[in-house]
């Protein structure tokens, strides 16, 4: 049996109540890319469950996956933002 290569992605989920800053997205897509060969997939959830944690599919080379999970959490932070902070402006 041959060994299915799967090209690397990146699974989020957009927290409820957040939306994606496409700027944010961007970046995270071109160090996905250009670091890893990789994709992202943003699913766009529309329950207000706990968000599953970012999620990585495929090969991602010899490096611990938690390692890179480090590596990208700060860029994948700031895709998502939300206008809560809004509710106590007058």
């Amino acid at each position: 049996m041959t060994e299915l290569s799967l090209q690397p992605l990146l699974l989020l989920h957009v927290p409820p109540c957040h939306e994606v800053d496409p700027q944010a997205l961007a970046d995270l897509l071109e160090l996905v890319s250009e670091g890893y060969g990789a994709s992202v997939l943003v699913n766009p959830r529309t329950s207000s469950e706990v968000m599953p944690p970012p999620l990585l599919l495929g090969r991602w080379g010899d490096r611990d996956p938690g390692d890179i999970l480090l590596e990208l959490q700060p860029t994948i932070n700031r895709v998502f933002f939300n206008l809560d902070w809004l509710a106590g402006v007058s």
